[in-house]
This record gives C-alpha cells, structure tokens and sequence, in this order.
C-alpha cells in the first residue's frame, strides 16, 4: 500500500478512471462483478462502474478553463454529487488503496 498523501480533484479523477477501466477489464475477461457488488451479474457491474467513470469524464469540461481557480467549481464535484452509495464507497476504498485517503469529497458548499 502507498503512503497517504495529499492529491487535488485532477490526480484523483486520473487515478480513478484508470483503475476503472482496469477493474472493468478484469471483469470483461473474469466473467465476475467485483467483490463488492451484491450479486453475480458481472455485465450489470461493468455498466454501472463505466457509467461513474463517465460522469468523471464529464465532470472535466462543466467549468470554463478561463475562469479564475477560486471561481471554479472542483473537477470531482459532479461525479462525487451524482454517484449513488456504492460508488462513493468505490471511490473512496480506491483512493484509499493507492494512498490517497487524504482526498476530501466536494462539500455541499462546494456544489454551488
């Protein structure tokens, strides 16, 4: 395991799209849903995990690039707003995993 260290919304969202794709490939190949989903239903898992990475991608362009850092919404806001329980839960554990546990979830303050 890494050491804890701190990391802003861009290195998070780098890191978790990655290991996305990563564990949706295994999935692919396994033909078996991650440890953490309820049931069986690998192609159900793989859906659900492309669709939070989507939302990662999204999350990239719903601020302009020129507006002022202190003006700018954060880069996870969207993601972390719309991901259900589990996916929150994901995101953490993950970022946990690869030693980034110091990353602080957008505030309801953040999301404007």
């Amino acid at each position: 395991m890494a050491k804890t260290r701190s990391v802003d919304d861009e290195a998070v969202a780098a890191l978790l799209t990655h290991c996305a794709v990563l564990d949706i490939r295994s999935m692919a190949r396994r033909r078996k849903a991650l440890s953490t989903w309820p049931d069986d239903d690998y192609v159900a898992c793989i859906a659900w995990l492309a669709d939070l990475v989507h939302n990662i991608a999204l999350g990239q362009n719903r601020e302009p690039r020129w507006m002022p850092w202190r003006k700018r919404r954060r880069r996870m806001r969207w993601t972390w707003r719309t991901a259900d329980p589990a996916g929150r839960a994901w995101i953490l554990s993950t970022l946990e995993k690869y030693g980034m546990a110091a990353w602080v979830p957008p505030l309801d303050a953040d999301e404007g």
